[in-house]
């Protein structure tokens, strides 16, 4: 068995709806329905580097809220093998398909950074979303954003080369982050696993594309040539 150690954080500076609003699931709804979410959720649960937030089987299943901090989200095959699914920063929020099935794939998230969550249960949101079938909507819409992206990531594993997979990613970051000069939330070997290379060959294509100038690194930051 796992142990998760987790302790309710005792920041001093913390609003509920603006921890609900920095999320992009949450963050085009009517600030009253904001509110109402916000009476139905658990705020600022601490989970120190390296703990699980999440498991299978845990019995939570509903939505989480990364408040402050990061988290990987990762599967394990049945050989133990670790596929890096996604990460979460500040605002990211997780979990949206269990609000709506019990059935549905449960995943690994683990704190990569100290972290606090805000969640939801799915029972308690099934009560709400009766009355606002907006929220559903636009939770809808979010899923299918992550679904693209999943899509997407599946492509450039099947039709591009370690090179370009790498500046894919690279440029995608620098749209997120609205910078050419972006920092590396991933830890390489992570971020080799999320785009199914080795981090041998990670490391031996960020020094070749350095070489033909299209980017300069800098331990976790990487400038990208405009």
């Amino acid at each position: 068995m796992i142990y998760i150690k987790k302790e309710v954080c005792k920041m001093t500076k913390h609003s509920p709806l603006a921890c609900l609003s920095n999320a992009t699931l949450f963050k085009d709804l009517p600030e009253s329905l904001r509110k109402k979410l916000v009476t139905i959720s658990t705020h600022q649960e601490y989970f120190p580097k390296g703990s699980l937030i999440r498991q299978p089987f845990d019995g939570k299943d509903g939505l989480l809220v990364m408040d402050k901090g990061k988290a990987k989200v990762y599967s394990l095959n049945e050989d133990g093998k670790e596929t890096i699914l996604g990460l979460l920063n500040k605002g990211d929020s997780e979990g949206q398909e269990h609000l709506f099935s019990t059935s549905a794939r449960e995943n690994f998230i683990q704190a990569t950074t100290d972290a606090w969550v805000c969640s939801m249960t799915r029972n308690d949101f099934q009560k709400l979303v009766r009355q606002t079938p907006d929220l559903a909507l636009s939770l809808l819409n979010d899923f299918g954003q992550k679904l693209v992206t999943a899509e997407k990531n599946t492509v450039r594993r099947n039709s591009m080369d370690a090179k370009q997979r790498i500046m894919a990613y690279l440029n995608d970051l620098s749209k997120k982050q609205g910078t050419n000069k972006v920092k590396l939330d991933l830890k390489k070997k992570d971020l080799a696993g999320y785009l199914g290379i080795t981090p041998e060959t990670l490391s031996r294509k960020l020094k070749e594309l350095a070489k033909e100038n299209k980017i300069q690194v800098d331990k976790k930051i990487i400038t990208i040539a405009k």
